[in-house]
């Protein structure tokens, strides 16, 4: 007995000395925790597990085309989360029977599938519930008075969290010319002027209510975000559109790989329509990829306009020299050079030899006359900067290609091939200014995309156009020029579209793109012009690639510039021709002037600037089912002024607020 009773008080003892030891170690810890290394050392973990700063995204500035309509804007979306916990029990269960209904009319969805999952969330206390996500304003307006919710975050465990989405009113017809700056990188209007756009991020604290969700702390916000400016470029939504279809209209019926086209206005180098587009794998086409901007290409024929300016600066030859063509085949150092028409030309002056785009004729022209001394030709071409770059803000231009005597590459051959438009390398762009600088007497214009750049309406900067070239050559020579290319459209590969009522000028192109390979034939097509002939005001430039339903550039890209070059036309004067009273520009924009709320019946007119409240109803009976963000006048709508009213649309309205 004696001895059972000392085991178990030895035992005591220990277990006695054991509590002593851990409750000695506890409290040291206790002393180290507070001593002032080590208390700082676990405030930053208890900080950084419990608190953090989160970014507070500045509202990126919206992007205007030249007459204030919307190309790009951020529309703010509301995702909901609630914190079921905080709400006290008694005021839950004597309004979520009500709160159930607004949800359930909100969301249509019955009322008891809310009653159901708020109960079972706030038996969990569920501190982050995700409620909805992506919210427009006006039902997040509405959801902020329901039950429970009009008491806010502290009563009410409503927690709202932000977040932009950029949209583009105009969908298809300008993406690719606003661009993008996300994940894909940067491209566009966007991308070049992202710094402009983005503002500067805030901060915000937050604190931890579980292990991946995080509640702001509305009481204290670090550094407020400034938001960011808005862009207004040089953009013709109208314009734009109609430059859209009619390069749409002829990629389907060339059932080409892709193409672009470019309009500027002469004098300032305004961009007022540039379009992209490329065959996708559903066989459509869609603007992925900026071809005027970045494909350098051999320009083919288009650069004859430039081999021939050349030649007449220099006065190696006049307009009135006469070729011979050679029967149609040219053999140059073992090498045929040959024209469309078998059988050749015979003997034509040198301006018919643009005229008709006697590829013979031009080299002949440009290789008798420079042979011995390539490298005065090639300096003109440096002087012109076609070797260089435009420098545009635009990411991704490619680079011009322009060989010189003396490197790797350059052969005998290659100075004749260039007079015609080969072993050179050009973007449409590039193209097009050079054309832009004949219409405008020899001045060459950097191509601009923006006019001004605002902050709350008030001007921040404004951009002026840049000249590259004061004077490209001698009025004379420019004169000229001028003359010949607008023959070679009453008279030359163009004639099918000349007519006197709106004359314009111009070079057609056709290039063969695997021209020193072999393999199968693809081809580009291509036109560079301006119009007025007389009194030029704007520049164009068509580019198809890869076309299997022909492939001249009379035949593939004139169509297209014809049919924007008519529907734009009445801009360039007051005086409309009569046989232009019906045509496209009437039917797609004088529509824009008309604004009335009866029920629309034939074109959608410009909706800019009217009350959303008054104009959604006028929609609906017009047959639209309508969409729309934000509250107050209309800023954008998804349908262009103009457009052929079908029953049954979908069109999306951005409005203020």
């Amino acid at each position: 007995m004696g001895y059972q009773r000392k085991h178990i008080l030895y035992k005591s003892y220990l277990i006695g000395i054991g509590l002593l030891l851990f409750a000695c170690s506890v409290a040291f810890a206790l002393v180290k925790i507070q001593s002032s290394a080590e208390r700082k050392k676990y405030e930053k973990f208890a900080e950084a597990t419990t608190i953090r700063v989160n970014p507070l995204k500045a509202h990126r500035g919206n992007i205007y085309a030249r007459d204030g309509s919307l190309l790009a804007t951020s529309i703010i979306q509301y995702d909901i989360y609630l914190d079921l916990k905080t709400i006290q029990e008694k005021f839950f269960k004597e309004n979520l029977s009500s709160l159930s209904d607004s949800l359930g009319n909100l969301f249509q969805k019955p009322a008891i599938y809310f009653y159901k999952k708020l109960s079972a969330e706030r038996k969990k206390k569920n501190r982050y519930f995700p409620l909805t996500k992506g919210l427009h304003y006006n039902q997040y307006k509405r959801l902020k008075k329901f039950p429970i919710f009009n008491k806010g975050q502290i009563r009410g465990g409503l927690i709202t969290e932000k977040r932009e989405l950029r949209v583009h009113p105009l969908e298809n017809i300008g993406a690719r010319t606003i661009g993008y700056d996300d994940q894909r990188g940067k491209a566009g209007l966007e991308g070049a002027y992202s710094e402009w756009l983005s503002g500067q991020n805030g901060k915000r604290l937050e604190q931890r209510i579980s292990f991946n969700a995080w509640k702001p702390l509305n009481v204290w916000n670090e550094l407020e975000p400034e938001d960011g400016k808005d862009i207004y470029s040089t953009i013709d939504i109208g314009i734009q559109d109609i430059t859209y279809n009619a390069l749409l209209e002829q990629l389907k019926i060339s059932n080409a790989a892709h193409g672009s086209a470019v309009l500027m206005e002469v004098k300032s180098g305004e961009i007022h329509a540039m379009v992209s587009l490329e065959k996708t794998a559903e066989n459509t086409y869609e603007n992925r990829r900026n071809f005027a901007v970045w494909e350098a290409n051999e320009p083919g024929s288009t650069f004859k306009t430039m081999a021939l300016l050349t030649a007449l600066e220099d006065q190696k030859i006049d307009t009135s020299t006469q070729v011979n063509t050679t029967g149609g085949i040219y053999i140059l150092h073992g090498k045929k050079v040959r024209d469309s028409k078998r059988g050749g030309y015979g003997v034509i002056s040198a301006k018919k030899t643009l005229e008709v785009s006697s590829n013979i004729g031009m080299a002949k022209l440009i290789y008798e006359n420079y042979k011995s001394h390539p490298e005065k030709f090639i300096r003109h071409l440096k002087d012109w900067h076609l070797d260089k770059k435009l420098e545009i803000d635009i990411p991704g231009e490619g680079h011009p290609y322009i060989p010189a005597p003396g490197q790797k590459g350059w052969s005998e051959l290659t100075l004749p091939w260039m007079s015609f438009g080969y072993n050179l390398k050009m973007t449409p762009l590039q193209i097009l200014s050079f054309y832009n600088a004949i219409a405008n007497e020899g001045k060459m214009i950097k191509p601009l995309f923006i006019k001004e750049i605002r902050k709350e309406g008030q001007l921040i900067k404004r951009y002026f156009p840049v000249v590259k070239h004061p004077v490209i050559a001698s009025k004379t020579s420019i004169k000229k020029i001028q003359d010949l290319l607008e023959n070679a459209v009453k008279h030359g590969t163009a004639k099918k579209y000349y007519h006197p009522e709106y004359p314009y000028a111009g070079k057609t192109g056709t290039t063969q793109l695997n021209y020193w390979t072999k393999g199968k034939l693809s081809y580009s097509s291509s036109f560079a012009g301006y119009f007025p002939a007389n009194q030029p005001k704007y520049s164009c430039i068509v580019v198809i690639s890869k076309p299997k339903n022909g492939y001249y550039g009379a035949a593939i890209a004139a169509p297209v510039f014809d049919r924007i070059a008519r529907s734009i036309y009445p801009r360039t004067s007051r005086k409309v021709p009569r046989s232009l009273q019906d045509n496209l520009w009437k039917k797609r924009f004088l529509a824009t002037e008309r604004k009335t709320f009866e029920p629309f019946t034939d074109y959608l007119p410009n909706l800019k600037g009217l009350s959303g409240k008054e104009i959604i109803p006028v929609l609906e009976k017009s047959g639209f089912r309508v969409e729309y963000q934000g509250i107050g006048k209309v800023l954008g709508q998804s349908i262009p002024a103009g457009e052929k009213i079908k029953k049954g649309q979908s069109i999306h309205l951005i409005l203020e607020g």
